[in-house]
């Protein structure tokens, strides 16, 4: 039968599907579609030019909806790539919701769209739900549910943004563990994570070179976001995040992952791109003037050393990491980046340093008289907006510990530090375990990763921040399932020792 006959006896339903999704409107009736639509969009700008960009904004999500809907894999990348310029959008256009709340929305569609694929589906078996990490997952989520009694808190709506928030990260968790169902999707997830985080950090660099474009300085203004931002004759660089400090933690996280994959790896052509990588990663981190990425390098070279240390080519590793750790401490070079990164090492010597210790000390008896905390969101920015007059309203914790400590009390604390353990244990049991060397590659590259990430959690809201957050749910899937495409290979093992 003839295209067109069956479609004139097709539901609506079907006829739509044929358009939209299996055509990708490479129809006639696309062509009309699309024509009203860009005579639409000409009408709104001549009669007013503020509401073509709205139909614009609001054609292009239509399309990307019909995309995430066809391909979830297209959705599950566009989630990391969108969360990486949210602020960004924020700051360009004033949105009547914050952009961040996009990213919730589309988390959601990119389900819908995985859950309607059967073959997709198909890939989250038992394992997802019974392995270590999950659970630990569960007591995290009964506990903050255990917080929405919490008497100290004088609202319940920072809870609710809190708690919506936690399970979009555990909606694109199941997401990655459905659709990372294979060793080349892996290596690709962990490609793709160094590609993304390598053009952010050079637009750092552009805005280091060539200076800040007119809206971010219209953002930044004359005021306290410019103070904040000048540290030691250093204009700090923020790229596209909220924050220098988002940035530089990222970009130090990436250049540790592309240390370790290219220093064990055989290939020329990875060598070269993760090189590349790597220089314009730490020129990212060094211009953004986070002297808590600094450390995070530090840790992360500390833990890579200690895995590994029974191999031979650790001890090259160490060796090439001392050098280029004096010589950067002990050049004769005195500039303004280079200085802030040798700051790190001044300890409480640092004034921004010792004012975190000061509040430290200032909340524990507080913490003492409240097992499980002040509530969420009561502390800093977010208690100011969802309960003021709350003791905890203008705590600055930076830290995310102490975030946790002090909204979530000890227990909240210690099932945070019990998630994070378990990660390192599972992860390490399969690096040992595995046989095959790219398999361990990737292993321990990751998990030196998740280290640093967790390191910088002591002084900054590290893993709280997109894309950083989407990136650690997304690694938590590959230290579950990377074990699955091992290959061993007994020979290079022992040749490795």
């Amino acid at each position: 039968m003839d295209n067109s006959v069956s479609l004139k006896n097709s539901s609506f339903r079907q006829r739509l599907r044929y358009h939209f999704l299996e055509k990708k409107l490479n129809t006639r009736f696309g062509y009309i579609f699309l024509s009203c639509i860009a005579l639409v969009l000409g009408f709104c700008v001549v009669v007013n030019w503020k509401t073509g960009p709205v139909m614009l904004a609001i054609t292009a999500a239509f399309l990307i909806f019909i995309a995430v809907m066809k391909n979830p894999g297209f959705g599950f990348y566009f989630l990391l790539a969108i969360s990486s310029v949210t602020i960004t959008i924020d700051r360009l256009v004033k949105l009547p919701l914050p952009s961040g709340n996009l990213i919730e929305l589309f988390t959601y569609i990119g389900l819908l769209s995985l859950l309607l694929k059967d073959a997709v589906r198909k890939n989250s078996h038992a394992r997802f739900w019974t392995n270590p990490i999950s659970l630990v997952l569960y007591f995290l989520f009964s506990y903050y549910i255990v917080e929405f009694f919490n008497p100290e808190m004088f609202s319940h709506i920072g809870w609710f943004s809190f708690f919506r928030k936690q399970l979009s990260y555990f909606v694109f968790y199941y997401m990655s563990y459905c659709l990372l169902d294979s060793r080349a999707k892996i290596i690709y997830f962990v490609r793709f994570m160094i590609a993304l985080s390598t053009v952010l950090a050079l637009y750092a660099c552009k805005q280091q070179w060539f200076g800040y474009a007119g809206f971010e300085m219209r953002w930044i203004g004359n005021g306290d976001g410019y103070t904040l931002l000048w540290q030691g004759g250093l204009l700090r660089k923020f790229s596209v995040f909220s924050d220098p400090s988002t940035s530089g933690i990222l970009f130090a996280a990436i250049s540790m992952l592309s240390v370790i994959l290219l220093f064990r790896s055989d290939s020329k052509k990875d060598k070269y791109w993760l090189g590349l990588a790597i220089f314009i990663n730490l020129l990212g981190y060094s211009y953004s003037g986070t002297r808590t990425a600094t450390l995070m390098i530090i840790a992360g070279i500390l833990m890579y050393c200690l895995a590994t240390i029974y191999e031979r080519r650790t001890w090259t590793f160490i060796l090439y990491s001392f050098m280029v750790f004096a010589v950067m401490y002990k050049m004769p070079i005195d500039n303004p980046v280079t200085n802030r990164i040798r700051s790190t090492f001044e300890g409480t010597r640092d004034a921004s340093a010792a004012i975190r210790d000061y509040n430290r000390h200032q909340v524990q008896p507080y913490i003492q008289e409240h097992p499980i905390g002040g509530g969420i969101f009561t502390a800093g920015a977010e208690g100011n907006k969802y309960n003021k007059g709350h003791y905890l309203e203008y705590l600055q914790s930076d830290s995310g510990y102490l975030k946790t400590l002090a909204e979530q009390g000890p227990v909240g604390l210690a099932l945070l530090l019990i998630f994070y353990f378990t990660i390192m244990r599972y992860g390490f049991h399969k690096f040992f375990m595995s046989g095959d060397p790219e398999v361990r590659t990737y292993y321990i590259g990751l998990l030196v990763m998740m280290f640093t990430l967790m390191v910088a959690q002591y002084s900054q809201m590290a893993i709280t921040q997109y894309p950083v957050v989407l990136y650690f749910y997304g690694t938590l899937v590959i230290i579950i399932r990377l074990a699955d495409f091992d290959n061993p290979k007994q020979s290079d093992i022992i040749n490795e020792i």
